[in-house]
C-alpha cells in the first residue's frame, strides 16, 4: 500500500499527466510547479475543466457531489481534493 508522501507524489505526477493530456496551449518551456496557480502558468477555464473531467474519470470522482471546486486552483490542491475525496487511498488504487 503506498502511503503518506509518496501518496502525494503519485497523486501528483498523474495530475500532471493529466494536463498535458488537455493543455493544447501549453506555452514552451514551462515548467510546471505543483503549487502555482495554473491560470499563472497559462492554463485557461476550459482546461480546467477537461482536467477535472479526466481528474473525476481517473481518481472515481463525482465532482458534482458537493465538492467545492473553488479550491481547485493549484496541482497540488487538486491532489489535496483527490485524497480528501477518496480518504486517502487515491494510489493505492492505481498502484
Amino acid at each position: 500500500m503506498v502511503t503518506g508522501r509518496t501518496e502525494l507524489e503519485h497523486v501528483l505526477t498523474r495530475l500532471e499527466m493529466l494536463l498535458n493530456d488537455v493543455w493544447d496551449q501549453r506555452p514552451a518551456g514551462v515548467a510546471v510547479s505543483a503549487t502555482e496557480p495554473l491560470v499563472s502558468l497559462g492554463v485557461d477555464s476550459l482546461t480546467l475543466a477537461l482536467l477535472l473531467d479526466n481528474v473525476g474519470r481517473e481518481f472515481h470522482i463525482d465532482w458534482t457531489a458537493g465538492t467545492r471546486l473553488g479550491g481547485a486552483i493549484s496541482l497540488r490542491s487538486i491532489a489535496d481534493l483527490v485524497l480528501r475525496r477518496d480518504g486517502g487511498a487515491a494510489a493505492a488504487a492505481e498502484a
